[in-house]
């Protein structure tokens, strides 16, 4: 008997289930609020993407068009007689030298607009 009542209440595999559901208007507005917000929220996601694309294929059009403005850095800086470059690094528009002088160690601060030396620190080993 619980074989014949499986086969009855299994239908026909094309068959709709809905017809013993009776139609509930709460539910149907809830259906349609939820179909709204996906709606909404995946054209909210798709012009993000597309803005995001967008930056990327501009910066890769525009990128190195513009050179460096103004002329080329020129400039010499003297070092005292016997030392030798240790390290030296850029930061922004500043260059920092470590000179290895028979006194001991300095490190010197240019800036790379002008060319001109903003200073000098003299380490000391104690």
């Amino acid at each position: 008997m619980t074989s014949s009542r499986n086969e009855a209440d299994a239908g026909s595999p094309g068959e709709s289930r809905n017809e013993d559901v009776p139609f509930d208007p709460a539910l149907a507005a809830m259906q349609a609020k939820l179909r709204r917000f996906v709606f909404v929220s995946m054209g909210t996601l798709g012009i993000g993407l597309l803005a995001v694309l967008f930056a990327i294929a501009w910066r890769a059009v525009n990128s190195g068009k513009e050179g460096p403005s103004g002329p080329a850095f020129e400039a010499s800086a003297e070092l005292p007689a016997g030392s030798r470059v240790v390290d030296q690094s850029v930061d922004g528009d500043r260059l920092v030298v470590t000179v290895e002088t028979d006194q001991g160690r300095r490190v010197l601060l240019f800036d790379l607009r002008s060319g001109k030396k903003l200073g000098t620190v003299q380490l000391l080993a104690r």
